[in-house]
């Protein structure tokens, strides 16, 4: 990694930063992996990314890169990522120019309020099946000159 990306030890739902990132499906679906730890530790993030993916019933492909910000607390943000079409068990889901086009919105929001940002290790390389070296490189490209913190959680 970079020296503007920075990897740390700990859970990402205890990150000090203003914004934390997540790479979402269009289907609504919130089940599994980072993503059910939010739907349970902020029911408001699951309710309106729900609500919003409603919205788009006849057309799921028009919310790939898009960011769906939602405020979790004061000065505190969940950026809800639109990077992978749907869902599965096998597969590559995850859409890397999509992925590159919602961290690089997160990032000019960032600057524009001086906010500050954490990111899952692995985002979009767990269950979405992604190539880590390659978000890897984005992160690095996209992040030069400001600054991230990875969060990598390590089970005890």
């Amino acid at each position: 990694m970079s020296e503007w990306v920075q990897v740390v030890s700990g859970n990402i739902l205890e990150a000090t930063e203003n914004i934390i990132v997540q790479q979402v499906n269009c289907m609504g679906v919130m089940g599994a992996g980072l993503a059910k730890q939010i739907r349970a530790k902020y029911p408001s993030v699951y309710t309106e990314y729900k609500r919003h993916c409603e919205q788009y019933t006849d057309a799921r492909g028009d919310l790939l890169g898009q960011v769906q910000l939602c405020q979790v607390g004061e000065g505190k943000y969940m950026a809800n990522l639109f990077a992978q079409l749907g869902y599965g068990k096998k597969g590559v889901y995850t859409k890397y120019d999509m992925l590159q086009k919602g961290l690089e919105e997160v990032l000019a929001l960032a600057k524009k309020e001086n906010l500050t940002i954490a990111i899952p290790y692995g985002i979009g390389c767990g269950l979405a099946g992604g190539d880590w070296d390659v978000v890897r490189k984005q992160l690095d490209d996209i992040f030069a000159g400001y600054g991230v913190k990875v969060y990598k959680f390590e089970a005890d």
